[in-house]
């Protein structure tokens, strides 16, 4: 992270990967191995008669608090253009959220840790490649989806319930998503 003065925080975007991203949530994405291979990770296993391979527990869901349940759907996004300026994120306190593109596109992924309002030096950025989506833990503070390409949709796994389950708050200075 850069400081320009009297400016926002520049802020460069980082390559997606689970170990990065473990703090705030999960990286969904498909596992290596072959249908017919023969030798399979350890977490990968043949189906269908080896027709296909599965991987389970990819991500937590944790919708339930509340009385929640799971809703599935799908979102369309429109691009939007880098540098980006991001002055606010949102979190949801009563369950987790998750978003799977349903094409190849890119899309960025920015999250701060903690329960207290985000702040602008806490700011972490992630470009999800082809392939790749993330499961956001319940109360991670987070960008509303966010993608570079072009129009994109996503299958969204989410809370839905009663209580309020959707919280924005401003950044205490705005910060400046680059790729460099």
């Amino acid at each position: 992270m850069t400081e320009s003065s009297g400016g926002p925080l520049e802020l460069e975007i980082e390559s997606l990967s689970a170990e990065r991203f473990a703090p705030f949530g999960e990286v969904i994405e498909a596992s290596a191995g072959r249908v017919g291979a023969g030798a399979y990770p350890i977490d990968v296993y043949p189906i269908n008669d080896g027709g296909a391979l599965r991987r389970d527990h990819v991500a937590q869901v944790d919708v339930e608090e509340g009385g929640g349940r799971l809703r599935v759907s799908v979102a369309r996004a429109a691009p939007r253009t880098l540098p980006l300026l991001v002055e606010k994120l949102e979190r949801h306190p009563l369950g987790s959220q998750a978003f799977v593109p349903m094409t190849t596109a890119c899309f960025l992924v920015v999250v701060a840790g903690g329960v207290r309002p985000p702040r602008a030096r806490e700011l972490r950025a992630f470009l999800a490649g082809p392939g790749q989506g993330v499961s956001y833990r319940r109360g991670v503070w987070h960008l509303p989806l966010s993608v570079l390409e072009r129009e994109t949709d996503f299958l969204v796994l989410d809370r839905e319930g009663p209580g309020e389950n959707l919280e924005e708050r401003a950044l205490d200075r705005p910060v400046r998503i680059v790729l460099t």
